[in-house]
């Protein structure tokens, strides 16, 4: 879990920029971990439609994506302490900004602002990770301990509201960005990308990487599509706001077992036939949400559908780790995903108003079928005769170790 040589010196400032990067990045998705929630903040606070709060959620999810290609294109220009600090800082304006939004177009900007300050600190992150002896290992880490805050969050998210008023997650927020401040210093002096590491562009992709690629956002759609609305869900389904929020807290924990436990078990088994078994449960796990008449029934559908979700993308990663041997496109995946998650958000929205919320089930189920059989297609490429000269299940286990 250490940064290597080419960023950084000695032992103790790997160590230091491992552990400063991971809270930076933690403190970035500290909103989009928990959209589901802040969908229905968002509609106490501006009085906006379900279908309105969704955009908000997409833009906030765009946003991100567009800091992540603003990283890439500064790393190579300024240090990794400057980019933490101007992330930071532009992340703070865009959190005040949405705690004092009153109305649609305020919250969409506001999101904007500060989704694109917490894109440059996850591409930061990242970047740190995959530099680091073990990148597998460095990111289950950094997973769990964001998933674990995401339960905790969405666990007092509501007391604090009911204590503090609607703004107060957002001046909360603002406030643990000065701890991020005080970790700025513990970052490299230095970029951690070199100009001549930014050249290679996507052309020379091998054709089972891109299908890999294309896989990953088409899958991510789906997820986005029905994520970002459990809440309004639950209230569809005449779920008691208790049983919801529970269920939001519940399914964190779900989501953790299935990223470390499945994930450190995936070398053992067959990526393909995982993701197949996955892709049912989840589908099943669909079908329970808009046919749950208790909470218990809610509780345990969406908690199935996170731990379906999070168990597969040990088994996503590797196949897209099998398409590319140069790595190229394992380093897409989060660009990948996030657009994938944003356009899930906001066509599942635009849906909602003519549709209702059953629309955003079957975008996810058509998604998830789609992106699964596109995985397929990408391992059957990856068996041709560019395929890897090693031994059996070496390139799984790389791809879960690091």
């Amino acid at each position: 879990m250490t940064v290597t040589e080419s960023a950084v010196g000695s032992d103790a400032q790997r160590t230091s920029t491992f552990w400063a990067a991971g809270a930076l990045g933690i403190l970035a998705t500290a909103v989009a971990a928990i959209l589901p929630v802040l969908v229905g903040v968002w509609q106490r606070q501006a009085g906006l439609q379900v279908g309105q709060a969704g955009f908000v959620a997409a833009t906030e999810l765009f946003a991100q994506v567009s800091g992540t290609g603003l990283y890439l294109w500064a790393a190579p220009r300024r240090t990794s302490r400057t980019l933490a600090v101007v992330g930071l800082g532009v992340m703070v304006i865009g959190n005040l900004a949405t705690a004092a939004s009153a109305n649609f177009v305020a919250l969409l900007v506001a999101r904007a602002i500060g989704g694109a300050g917490g894109g440059v600190l996850r591409a930061l992150c990242m970047m740190c990770l995959a530099k680091a002896v073990s990148p597998a290992r460095a990111f289950a880490v950094y997973a769990s301990a964001q998933v674990g805050l995401a339960a905790l969050t969405t666990g007092l998210i509501q007391r604090v509201i009911d204590s503090h008023g609607v703004q107060a997650p957002f001046l909360v927020l603002t406030l643990a960005s000065v701890f991020g401040f005080l970790l700025c210093p513990l970052l490299p002096r230095q970029a951690l990308v070199s100009p001549s590491e930014t050249g290679r562009g996507l052309g020379s992709f091998p054709r089972a990487a891109t299908v890999a690629i294309i896989a990953l956002f088409i899958f991510f759609l789906g997820q986005g599509a029905l994520w970002t609305y459990l809440a309004p869900i639950g209230a569809y389904r005449s779920i008691p706001a208790a049983g919801v929020t529970e269920g939001l807290t519940l399914l964190n924990f779900a989501g953790l077992a299935g990223a470390l436990g499945v994930g450190a078990m995936a070398y053992r088994a067959n990526s393909q036939v995982a993701l197949v078994t996955l892709l049912a449960s989840e589908i099943l796990s669909i079908v329970g949400l808009f046919h749950a008449h208790s909470s218990v029934g809610f509780i345990a559908s969406a908690a199935v559908f996170y731990f379906s979700w999070c168990s597969s993308f040990p088994f996503q990663f590797t196949v897209i780790a099998q398409s590319d041997r140069s790595g190229r496109a394992s380093a897409v995946v989060p660009a990948a995903d996030g657009l994938g998650l944003a356009g899930g958000a906001a066509i599942a929205g635009g849906f909602l108003p003519t549709l209702g919320l059953g629309s955003a089930g079957w975008i996810c189920a058509a998604a998830s079928i789609v992106g699964v059989a596109l995985y397929l297609w990408s391992a059957a490429l990856s068996k041709g005769p560019s395929r890897w000269v090693q031994r059996p299940g070496a390139a799984d286990e790389a791809a879960v170790e690091g």
